[in-house]
């Protein structure tokens, strides 16, 4: 088995001005190209991890060739989404207006108290005379911090 030798690396550095699914059209100079790949392969997966720059950012392109025929998009300045494998699960979260939201609801229930008025629980043949007062529960549920569902190998 042969051992492929070096090839000459060629990378070009150019303007986004399009994007179409997973291929993108940079504008080199006067010259546009288009159907530039905007991951390793054009197999179609769903585990994939899709990079999309935004239109008019600059971008670096390299060549699988050598020349403008076989081109993919190594880096990317201004990003307009990504997405992990074929985004099936929706966007992330902001981690910390999550917190908050669940720490509001946290704080709901352990000061949630109510009142039954008068003539609606009946002790015998007798309705509650006066209001009963239903106090707050008497096992707090802890606040949360985002580290005890925040994944921190993922950021954004």
């Amino acid at each position: 088995m042969a051992v492929v030798g070096p090839a000459p690396i060629t990378v070009y550095q150019g303007i986004v001005s399009r994007v179409d699914g997973i291929t993108c059209t940079v504008r080199f100079g006067e010259m546009e190209v288009d159907g530039i790949r905007l991951r390793a392969s054009e197999a179609s997966q769903d585990a994939q991890m899709l990079i999309v720059p935004k239109v008019d950012t600059a971008v670096i392109v390299g060549s699988l060739s050598g020349d403008l025929s076989e081109l993919v998009v190594l880096a990317v300045d201004v990003i307009e989404r990504i997405e992990i494998n074929g985004g099936q699960l929706g966007g992330l979260i902001n981690i910390e207006a999550l917190t908050d939201k669940l720490n509001e609801l946290v704080n709901a229930f352990n000061n949630h108290t109510h009142t039954i008025l008068s003539g609606k629980i009946k002790c015998g043949p007798y309705p509650n005379a006066a209001p009963v007062q239903v106090p707050a529960v008497t096992s707090k549920a802890q606040q949360l911090k985002k580290s005890d569902y925040e994944d921190e190998t993922v950021k954004h």
